[in-house]
């Protein structure tokens, strides 16, 4: 069986983006945030059972909009940067990044997240999340977090932005060895590493 790290802790939200929840230049809009019970991810993307439908991700090569051309099959974010954020900015509901998947556990940097994570689900099938890159915040979710009724010119906001980077906006993270897609649930335990 392939090696692994240690233990994060388990996957505490699921969540798709039923259409791009930042508009450039004119805000940020998590009212497109969809809480999911489980997901299917493959090396194109993800998408959210919500009990009746499939629904998909923005960032999927399948969705209308296809946000990040299906570079980015899902992003991944811990509690650990939540409670950053909340101290920073006085509230930081978990989810509100926009992240596909949020687990327990500490805030990581990128360099401790090395190559990757790896999701182990309850029948203990492996899904490898790979590559990890800092989802880079912008100026909409910084002004959305400061509270402001518009978007801030990034000169005003240049102290908070740099607080929401180095991963607690969360990580973008690869799936390409997924070719067919496996199914993930709240629940499902995460590890430093992927299988070698």
């Amino acid at each position: 069986m392939p090696t692994r790290g240690e233990e994060i802790g388990p996957i505490v939200r699921l969540q798709v983006q039923k259409v791009p929840i930042k508009r450039r230049g004119e805000g940020y809009v998590p009212e497109g945030l969809l809480v999911v019970d489980r997901a299917a991810v493959d090396a194109w993307g993800m998408v959210g059972w919500t009990g009746d439908a499939w629904v998909v991700d923005a960032h999927h090569t399948a969705h209308p909009s296809r946000r990040g051309g299906g570079r980015r099959p899902l992003s991944i974010g811990f509690t650990g940067h939540y409670a950053e954020m909340e101290r920073r900015f006085g509230h930081a509901p978990i989810g509100i990044a926009g992240e596909n998947c949020i687990v327990d556990g500490p805030p990581l940097t990128l360099s401790e997240l090395g190559d990757g994570v790896t999701v182990v689900t309850a029948d203990g099938t492996e899904l490898a999340l790979e590559r990890p890159r800092v989802a880079a915040p912008c100026v909409e979710f910084t002004s959305f977090m400061l509270g402001l009724d518009e978007v801030a010119p990034l000169a005003d906001i240049e102290g908070p932005l740099a607080d929401l980077h180095d991963g607690r906006r969360g990580f973008i993270v690869a799936a390409d060895h997924a070719r067919d897609a496996v199914q993930i649930a709240v629940g499902d335990r995460v590890f430093r590493g992927v299988p070698g």
